[in-house]
């Protein structure tokens, strides 16, 4: 069984804690999400179970992580079938420390690095709280913050690590409420050089740069207080939001960058020609999109899980033809409008994730239906929010 580690980088009142408690609640039990985790240590799910409660009962927020301290939280992904047999399908190991450790980390924070530098996915916690000062210009302690003190060593240690990325916004309840959509918020952040950059270069490799709105608590929770503080409002009942959708984007976007990474390689192509535009570029994210491609794609992703070591350059190139046998002139118009809306497309994918459960009967089985789950929440992610794919226009760069 593979294990993942996930490195969630954010400022101290980000909300890593309680994401961290909120997303394990969420996933506690297999429901919409199709999969299920379970907290290797005892003592770790009892303590996540009591920040989530005290949240919810008292509104009582969890107080800051003691500095110097890096927990790591273990994490079991199951999936169970309709005779309620459960199968591991892998491991995701999260790092969480102290918000002001992160922020004043310096080349000295060996330990903190070389989980960055590890990590195979990295999750940038950014606090809606301050993106919502931000975006209407109110408040310039949290602006100021946000912009030299919490989205600095972000960019940084991102820029750093090969591993695919996701920003996590947070509180997005707040938000929402004040009728600000991702493509406001994107286009607002690319207007800070350094995180342009980041996601040109991103771009450039092929490699996808998110941008996930998730709400620890759901909207009607909570209301900000002056000092910045939530205060719980009586009698509200928390909705939680996409607490699960972070976790389910990692692993295809880890393979998907493996597979174009390798796809460069072997096809020689020189770094100029890789960019949105590139058919290669767009290969996997088109055949698992597509209905008579999935099957191909599910297999050659399944062994290249289960293969520990290094798969032959021959899997992949047997993939691609096969795959290349079933594609034709309509498949490339599509991956060309990937971000156009078709409920079609994503019913399709849903039923093929229902029908995979169905089938579940081993370790091999198992896998395939956990990664259709996957692929469907983020497929979904994408139809819901077409702008949480974050691209830069050749033409405006």
């Amino acid at each position: 069984m593979k294990s993942y580690k996930i490195l969630t980088l954010g400022a101290s009142g980000a909300g890593k804690t309680v994401f961290m408690a909120s997303m394990f609640r969420s996933l506690s039990t297999q429901g919409e999400y199709g999969f299920y985790l379970e907290a290797e240590d005892f003592n770790q799910q009892r303590r996540l179970n009591q920040i989530y409660t005290e949240l919810i009962a008292g509104g009582k927020w969890p107080r800051a992580n003691i500095a110097g301290n890096i927990d790591e939280w273990r994490f079991t992904c199951c999936i169970r079938n309709p005779n309620l047999e459960n199968f591991p399908i892998c491991e995701f190991i999260y790092f969480d420390y102290a918000g002001d450790r992160f922020t004043r980390m310096d080349k000295e924070d060996y330990q903190l690095q070389e989980i960055i530098k590890q990590a195979d996915a990295i999750l940038g916690l950014l606090d809606g709280q301050k993106i919502q000062a931000l975006m209407n210009n109110n408040n310039e302690q949290k602006i100021d913050n946000f912009l030299n003190e919490d989205l600095p060593p972000i960019i940084k240690w991102m820029s750093y690590c090969q591993a695919p990325i996701q920003f996590v916004i947070s509180k997005w309840d707040l938000l929402e409420n004040d009728n600000f959509g991702l493509k406001e918020i994107s286009d607002h952040l690319l207007k800070i050089p350094e995180f342009k950059e980041l996601v040109v270069n991103r771009n450039k490799e092929g490699s996808p740069v998110r941008l996930i709105p998730v709400s620890s608590i759901g909207s009607g929770f909570a209301t900000p207080q002056p000092d910045g503080s939530m205060k719980k409002i009586a009698g509200s009942i928390p909705r939680p939001f996409h607490m699960g959708v972070p976790v389910s984007c990692v692993i295809p976007d880890i393979l998907e960058k493996e597979v174009q990474v390798n796809l460069k390689r072997l096809t020689n192509i020189n770094d100029k020609n890789i960019g949105e535009d590139s058919i290669l570029n767009q290969f996997l994210r088109a055949t698992l999109k597509f209905k008579m491609l999935i099957d191909i794609t599910l297999n050659f992703l399944v062994s290249v899980i289960l293969d520990e070591e290094k798969y032959e350059e021959q899997l992949l190139i047997k993939f691609i033809k096969e795959a290349l046998k079933k594609v034709d002139d309509l498949v490339f118009a599509r991956v060309q409008k990937r971000l156009q809306k078709n409920d079609k497309q994503l019913a399709e994918l849903r039923e093929i994730r229902d029908e995979s459960i169905l089938k579940i009967n081993d370790e091999t089985t198992a896998l395939k239906s956990a990664i259709t789950t996957f692929i469907y929440i983020s497929n979904k992610l994408t139809e819901d929010f077409p702008d949480s794919e974050i691209i830069v226009d050749k033409l405006k760069q």
